[in-house]
């Protein structure tokens, strides 16, 4: 069911809204007119505590063979064709951090931070060649915020390399789409959106993949 919303502008583009209720999983949807980002209502969004017990079930080891190739796969086409080698920081590497491990063995000098489980805010006054983001922000209450942040933190021509899968475009496949029902996730972006999270800032799209990955570099003209 969708309505006009006037008072809930996306956080992302500050577009109009409309509401997309789920009646699955009883949640509340701003959807972006222009860009397409999706959030879901505050009021449907998990307590820190509840959201921390719910990572922690996750197995994020080297023993999973599965969750090991995603980060084989990410680093093969959104990392190494853009930025090898040098200072890189893992935003959000979770309660097993198997990405930063992986960029240590790949020779990159590499430091990790997550809110839970790493907040080593001395992590966050450095700057750095690459950042990588995997399956962050779709957590994000301000991913405008954030991302404001990690351009600080990069070098001028760093990479921001981030994972998270956009969403399908029309409402009614969002609503029958298995990466919702993740009660963590509260943004889905879109390839527009992600555009548009940038536009005020020293950071362009050299890569995307139009369906997860999103590749960022500062100060550099697309070309």
């Amino acid at each position: 069911m969708n309505a006009k919303s006037s008072s809930n502008n996306c956080i992302v583009c500050n577009g109009t809204t409309h509401t997309l209720h789920d009646f699955e999983i009883q949640a509340t949807y701003h959807v972006c007119d222009e860009c397409g980002f999706t959030r879901k209502r505050p009021a449907d969004q998990p307590e820190k505590e509840e959201e921390k017990s719910l990572y922690d079930t996750h197995v994020n080891t080297f023993e999973n063979k599965g969750y090991v190739n995603m980060f084989e796969q990410f680093l093969q086409v959104a990392v190494f064709p853009f930025k090898q080698g040098g200072s890189a920081l893992d935003f959000g590497s979770g309660p097993g951090p198997v990405l930063y491990e992986m960029l240590l063995r790949y020779g990159y000098d590499a430091e990790h931070y997550d809110p839970f489980y790493r907040p080593d805010s001395n992590a966050l006054q450095k700057r750095y060649d690459l950042i990588t983001s995997t399956e962050v922000f779709e957590h994000l209450s301000d991913p405008l915020f954030e991302t404001k942040r990690l351009s600080r933190m990069l070098k001028e021509g760093g990479v921001l390399s981030v994972m998270t899968s956009f969403r399908p475009k029309r409402d009614e496949d969002f609503l029958k789409w298995w990466y919702r029902r993740d009660k963590t996730h509260i943004g889905f972006f879109t390839p527009q959106a992600m555009k548009a999270l940038v536009k005020n800032l020293p950071l362009n799209i050299v890569y995307t993949d139009r369906e997860k990955y999103t590749v960022f570099q500062k100060g550099r003209e697309q070309g």
